[in-house]
């Protein structure tokens, strides 16, 4: 019977600390494994950038981790690589490396 009433108190706890933003649950959830990859740049909007892989897959980037300046001026068709982590059906990317000259 006590270790119900325990994880019930631990639950409470772990879920208070994740909504108040003491616990970051991006930074759990970047803990993936690591994907580097290169393609071109098919839009950007706020934190978010869908690239085109070569074999034309378009993969989700968050962008919450990147400075701005990384990014802000990359328009569409640029080439890029991407380095980051594998979070939530999405790339939680920490760099992108313009290719273009």
């Amino acid at each position: 019977m006590r270790w119900i009433g325990l994880r019930k108190i631990l639950l409470a706890v772990i879920s208070a600390l994740a909504l108040s933003g003491a616990v970051s649950t991006e930074a759990i959830a970047a803990d993936g494994p690591v994907v580097r990859f290169e393609g071109h740049v098919s839009w950007v909007a706020a934190e978010t950038m869908v690239v085109a892989t070569d074999n034309s897959v378009a993969v989700t980037v968050n962008l919450s981790q990147v400075p701005q300046d990384e990014y802000q001026r990359l328009a569409r068709g640029a080439r890029v690589v991407v380095t980051g982590a594998l979070a939530r059906g999405r790339v939680l990317a920490t760099t992108i490396e313009s290719l273009e000259p």
